[in-house]
């Protein structure tokens, strides 16, 4: 996969104690024993993609936040962003301001996207939507 093993095992022990999370609690919320985990953040080694895809969710992090991708995680307003939407963040590298904006929707009667493919779907929606104002405004003004 190309990245480096120390660094990803400093990265989890860092994002890990930012999260306020025990061994114990990350060895539980990710499935892995606790001195696996232990081996790893001192260590290092060669984490298979399921290991960093179960530690990336219970820091509800992507797998590009632990092998050393700037993460994502001021939105403001306390606002929540989900794996999916900063793992689809990353993969086109949104602005914060577009962050922010499809952080702050609210869904009537359903669940945000769970994908980052649904992200992409409604971002680019929202983006055709806008050109589509933009048009009209210009063609209103003489």
């Amino acid at each position: 996969m190309g990245f480096d093993a120390a660094v990803v095992g400093h990265r989890i022990r860092a994002e890990r104690e930012k999260a306020g999370l025990s061994l114990a609690r990350l060895a539980a919320a990710s499935g892995l024993t606790k001195a696996y985990l232990v081996r790893l953040e001192n260590q290092g080694g060669n984490p298979s993609m399921e290991v960093l895809f179960q530690i990336a969710e219970a820091l509800d992090l992507t797998i590009a936040d632990l092998v050393e991708r700037t993460p994502i995680r001021f939105v403001g307003d306390n606002e929540e962003v989900s794996t999916s939407l900063r793992q689809f963040a990353d993969e086109e590298g949104l602005p914060l301001a577009d962050v922010k904006m499809l952080a702050s929707i609210r869904w009537r009667g359903e669940s945000p996207p769970q994908t980052s493919e649904r992200w992409r779907y409604v971002y680019q929606s929202l983006v055709m939507s806008s050109e589509i104002d933009r048009e009209r405004a210009d063609a209103d003004t003489p």
